[in-house]
This record gives C-alpha cells, sequence and structure tokens, in this order.
C-alpha cells in the first residue's frame, strides 16, 4: 500500500455534513448593470464616493463592462461606476433608512439595494 492510496479518505467530507457554504461575491454584468441603476440614484441624491487605492469600479464598454482597480487615479474616474463591497451596500442602506429627509427617491432607492442584494447578492 502507497501513502498515497487513502489520501481521498482523509482530505474529503461527505457532502451531507450539516455544513453551511459561503464564498465570495462577484461582480457579474447583470448585478453591475444593475448596481449602475442605484448608483445614480444615490449621486442625485447626494452621495458620492470617495475613491482610495486598490477600490475596484467600471466602465461600459458595448454590452459589457472592463473592471479595473484604483491606484493614484482617482481624478480620470469621471463616469466610473464604483463596486463597492457588500458590507458597504448593507451600509448605505442603513444610512438611506436613518434618513429624516422625507424625498419619495429615497425609498424608491432602498428598495432597489433590497432588490438588488436579494437578486445578486443571496438568490
Amino acid at each position: 500500500m502507497r501513502d498515497h492510496d487513502d489520501y481521498e479518505n482523509h482530505i474529503s467530507f461527505p457532502e451531507d455534513r450539516g455544513r453551511i457554504g459561503i464564498r465570495n461575491f462577484a461582480w457579474t454584468v447583470p448585478a453591475i448593470k444593475d448596481w449602475e441603476e442605484i448608483w445614480n440614484a444615490l449621486w442625485v441624491l447626494g452621495y458620492k464616493w470617495e475613491w482610495q487605492n486598490s477600490d475596484r469600479y467600471a466602465r461600459p464598454f458595448g454590452a459589457t463592462y472592463k473592471l479595473f482597480g484604483c491606484y493614484n487615479d482617482a481624478e480620470k474616474l469621471d463616469m466610473a461606476v464604483p463596486l463597492p463591497q457588500i458590507h458597504v451596500l448593507e451600509e448605505v442602506r442603513e444610512i438611506l433608512m436613518d434618513s429624516p429627509d422625507d424625498n419619495p427617491n429615497l425609498d424608491h432607492t432602498i428598495g432597489a439595494i433590497n432588490r438588488w442584494l436579494k437578486e445578486h447578492y443571496a438568490p
């Protein structure tokens, strides 16, 4: 018997162990398109993105997007769509929900974020 004959039995686990799967979020073209509409609504409500190095962003490229990282070039990012991490979107939603403003666009934007999270993050 060789050392690696029983290798799989030692490292693999049956799928029915009751484990809960976790994964990173990946930006897809539909997610970016839907987020772009939300980002535009946030812009109208007076929010802006404060760029930092290593922030991700997208630029339209035909029917898709090109994805980039920000590195000392924030002044060149007009018309770029920031791609925040999920916790930032959840924080933005909480900030909007706590806002005393009675702007009807506020409710629309909160609803759009909720739908976006449901559709693209936790389907």
